[in-house]
């Protein structure tokens, strides 16, 4: 290169450096996306309308004496109550506030009904399945869950999971049905209060 084109040279560089006009470069990075990938945005999260097929709003568990009572009198209990796996599960539903379901069937509802004490508002609960609603339910199209001494709020789907807001109450049930957004065998359900407390779920069925 001569000494004149060497100096028109650096002459250009101060040029485009000085001038408000940039030139820019891309970095090199180690962690590109290969070719054809396609960064997947997150789901926003959603409301989930909600009806509230049935309600007890005074409801109580019966005292441990009539619970006995009741359970005893029933052919499909007899004796059972002091001997696994019906005792187990007999003390697990008595202290349980949330429970879900994915499917109907007479037979899935007997256990969470009658071991939780909530036999004495049954009749509330069967005003929720029309025949509508058991075929919704049986299609993965409707959920159901029911919450025992707590208000529903709201319920959202994250893309991940449900999240059902609840507030406690001294007293009272709702059975709840909302329409399903996944097909998955369990509930993905999260249920928790305004404050943020979890509350366990079991998956009636």
């Amino acid at each position: 290169m001569s000494s004149f084109s060497y100096k028109l040279f650096q002459c250009s560089l101060v040029v485009l450096a000085t001038s408000s006009v940039g030139i820019a470069i891309a970095p090199l990075t180690t962690n590109a996306q290969p070719s054809g990938a396609v960064a997947i945005a997150a789901q926003p999260t959603v409301d989930v309308p909600f009806e509230v097929c049935g309600e007890a709003q005074t409801w109580v568990r019966p005292t441990k004496a009539d619970q006995t009572k009741k359970l005893r009198s029933l052919p499909r209990y007899g004796g059972d109550l002091t001997t696994q796996p019906l005792k187990g599960l007999s003390q697990r539903f008595w202290q349980q506030e949330v429970f879900s379901f994915t499917q109907y069937g007479l037979s899935l509802r007997m256990e969470p009904i009658y071991l939780s004490g909530l036999w004495t508002v049954q009749e509330t609960l069967w005003k929720c399945y029309n025949a509508k609603n058991v075929t919704q339910i049986n299609a993965g199209k409707t959920a159901e869950v029911w919450v025992l001494s707590h208000r529903v709020t709201r319920i959202k789907w994250t893309g991940e999971q449900y999240v059902m807001v609840v507030q406690p109450a001294q007293t009272g049930v709702q059975f709840i049905q909302f329409p399903r957004r996944e097909a998955r065998s369990s509930l993905p359900l999260k249920v928790v209060t305004e404050t943020g407390a979890k509350l366990t779920v079991v998956a009636g069925n």
